[in-house]
């Protein structure tokens, strides 16, 4: 991973945290026209295919299965971290993580929560396409070192 597309952590600030919030909305809308086109019930790579396809369409820049390489004491490991989905943009990186369970449990959300403090970005989202009637989606924000639901 180059040294630019790593974001520090930090305050977001406003008018940046308000522009993510509208991306996490685009998102999420894509998320909500997935799961209404295939119901729950399908393999967890059919939906992570389908969501790409529909982000793409909306025009997000999305990158299926991302490798990123945290950081450890400054330097940059040979391990990896390998994301669902990560949406790219001026603003951050927003990771996506897509289950399809009957139901998330703790596993599911430290996952998510490793991955933003292994990267470092400010926002995922957890979706679970498996819940019924609607996906399960929980927005996560990761700022100053502390993960807050939003």
């Amino acid at each position: 991973m180059q040294t630019k597309e790593r974001m520090s952590i930090h305050i977001v600030e406003e008018p940046k945290r308000q522009e993510l919030i509208r991306i996490c909305y685009g998102i999420i809308g894509c998320m909500q026209e997935v799961h209404n086109q295939l119901g729950p019930g399908l393999p967890e790579y059919i939906y992570q295919e389908a969501l790409t396809t529909e982000l793409h369409t909306k025009g997000f820049k999305v990158h299926k299965e991302l490798e990123y390489h945290p950081l450890y004491k400054g330097k940059e490991m040979k391990s990896y971290l390998k994301m669902d989905l990560v949406v790219k943009s001026s603003t951050g990186n927003i990771i996506i993580e897509c289950k399809a369970l009957s139901s998330l449990t703790e596993k599911e959300h430290y996952q998510t929560f490793g991955y933003l403090r292994g990267t470092g970005w400010p926002i995922a989202i957890l979706v679970n396409f498996g819940a019924s009637p609607k996906a399960q989606i929980e927005r996560y924000y990761y700022e100053n070192g502390i993960i807050k639901v939003f």
